[in-house]
């Protein structure tokens, strides 16, 4: 069986902070995550990540500059996804994000990843702590997934000597700091 290959987007959307996240269910486990998916037919990868982040929190966004790209492949079932991650601004600042229950999603808000610890999808652990931790922008991330028998617990390796342009703190990052907050390392 030959390879598969999906690509998808997501916008990282900051308030206050913190970014907007949910809390999503797979057959694997419970993880926050950012929102994103895969676009339909005849949409832009900006389109499907305003519309994915509209659909999983309630919140509407506009899509800006593009922070980075992860591409991840799982040798088990000859799967790849190549996904864009967005910077996203919010369209009305004072939104309240709700969970799209009926796709698992059991929650919707705006959080700081860096307290969420392991509680973050492994797959996005890296480039949040690349750009959420350390203000990086203009990267790219790749990652095997391996995921044992039971089809639980995924684990990825990255490879996180990509190239990479300093530009300004996410919004994030810069309270975070003015806060004297810590950034957690992660071995992925």
């Amino acid at each position: 069986m030959g390879w598969a290959t999906y690509s998808g987007a997501a916008g990282l959307a900051v308030r206050d902070g913190r970014l907007l996240m949910v809390r999503q269910r797979r057959s694997y486990g419970v993880f926050w995550e950012v929102p994103g998916g895969y676009p339909e037919a005849g949409e832009s990868f900006e389109e499907a990540a305003a519309r994915e982040v509209l659909e999983e929190t309630a919140v509407a966004v506009e899509i800006g500059p593009l922070v980075c790209t992860v591409v991840w492949e799982r040798e088990q079932d000859r799967r790849r996804n190549v996904l864009l991650y967005f910077l996203a601004t919010l369209l009305e600042p004072d939104a309240e994000p709700r969970p799209q229950v009926e796709e698992e999603i059991e929650a919707a808000a705006f959080v700081d990843p860096v307290e969420l610890g392991d509680e973050v999808h492994p797959l996005e652990r890296p480039l949040l702590e690349r750009w959420w931790g350390r203000g990086e922008s203009g990267f790219h991330v790749r990652a095997d997934v391996t995921v044992d028998g039971g089809g639980r617990s995924p684990t990825c390796s990255a490879d996180r000597a990509s190239r990479a342009a300093q530009r300004p703190s996410p919004p994030g990052a810069t309270s975070r700091a003015a806060r004297g907050g810590r950034r957690r390392t992660t071995g992925t």
